[in-house]
């Protein structure tokens, strides 16, 4: 009797996007890197040729065909590290610095003997102390772009670890007395209001569901606007008419992906700082502006005259600010104005996380 064996299916040995971020040479895949390389080189063949000539004696003709055959060593140890940084990603650091090194090393022997071989400046033999030179200043710039992709890694690292610490901070965070106040106040509703208690207690639920979950993942602006409204909901049981809520209709949203947990330090912040304070109450607005390459969150919200400076007002801009920094790698924005009686927090966010 013959007996059926399944083949095993090959392990995937591809790195995962975990493993590529933290590998610390980074992708040069990219027309950004490649721009910053060429203008690198350049200045780094400007540098070398003024060494050599000096300023009264600067050949424009020596200066291009340096830069040229600099180039082509740039841009072909670009490529091929370009294709082996997955290889590469699982490897340790001193195994991926040696072999990107071999990497550069090859590149600059094979187009120093190329331009001796197929361009010659003179007659002669191969210069072999030219080649020579050649490596050996490859050699040290290739080292120091290494050191600096690895510093830079690091310091990435630490200052994400730093991040995820306050965003912990930040889930551990959410007011104790809200908490308490929400119960008391879910206490005092269900002889008078079951409905309204039931209400409360699950948009309670939904919102600490999403602080214990948080991380850095996105989530559409439709979901992190819902959250911040169910908190609001919240926050409008307890102080009753003497808060007005603005909020937009979900048909004008754009299609975007935001950051978890974005929204609620700032609308926190606007009951909390601004409307809570007031005898008279105040009113809180979100709107949502969509333009063709950003969507721009607007939080109006009533506050005292003169407003008293806030630690904690501030500590959640710095982490709000900290997020947007390692999410859109600068390209969104988190501006806060005082405007009289009024406070406006603007989240300006691009169509696509970077």
């Amino acid at each position: 009797m013959s007996v059926a064996v399944k083949p095993l299916s090959p392990v995937d040995s591809s790195p995962s996007k975990a493993e590529l971020d933290a590998f610390f040479l980074p992708d040069l895949c990219n027309t950004r890197a490649v721009i910053l390389l060429l203008g690198v080189t350049e200045a780094l063949v400007l540098a070398l040729t003024l060494v050599e000539t000096g300023l009264e004696h600067f050949s424009l003709q020596r200066f291009s065909l340096v830069s040229f055959f600099a180039l082509w060593v740039a841009l072909l140890s670009v490529a091929l590290l370009c294709q082996l940084r997955r290889l590469m990603a699982r490897r340790s650091v001193a195994l991926a610095s040696t072999a990107a090194m071999l990497v550069t090393q090859l590149v600059t022997l094979v187009v120093s003997l190329g331009s001796e071989w197929f361009w010659p400046l003179n007659q002669s033999p191969t210069d072999w102390l030219w080649v020579l030179r050649n490596q050996l200043i490859a050699a040290i710039f290739a080292a120091m772009a290494l050191r600096y992709f690895y510093v830079q890694s690091q310091w990435r690292q630490q200052a994400q670890a730093e991040l995820r610490s306050r965003l912990a901070v930040l889930q551990a965070n959410i007011r104790p007395h809200f908490f308490f106040n929400t119960l008391n106040t879910v206490a005092s509703l269900i002889v008078v209001d079951p409905d309204k208690a039931e209400q409360m207690l699950v948009d309670l639920a939904r919102l600490f569901r999403a602080v214990l979950k948080a991380d850095d993942r996105l989530v559409p602006l439709a979901t992190e606007l819902q959250l911040g409204r169910g908190y609001l909901d919240i926050e409008q049981v307890r102080l009753g008419e003497r808060m007005k809520l603005y909020w937009p209709e979900h048909d004008e949203l754009p299609d975007i992906q935001v950051p978890q947990l974005l929204l609620q330090p700032l609308l926190e912040n606007a009951v909390y700082h601004g409307v809570q304070p007031r005898r008279q109450g105040g009113e809180i607005r979100v709107t949502v502006h969509s333009r063709t390459d950003s969507c721009r969150i607007v939080i109006d919200n009533s506050c005292p005259e003169k407003p008293v400076a806030s630690e904690g007002n501030r500590m959640a801009q710095n982490n709000i600010r900290a997020r947007l920094q390692a999410v859109y790698d600068g390209e969104a924005q988190l501006q806060a104005e005082h405007l009289g009686s009024h406070y406006r927090t603007t989240l300006i966010l691009p169509r696509k996380a970077t």
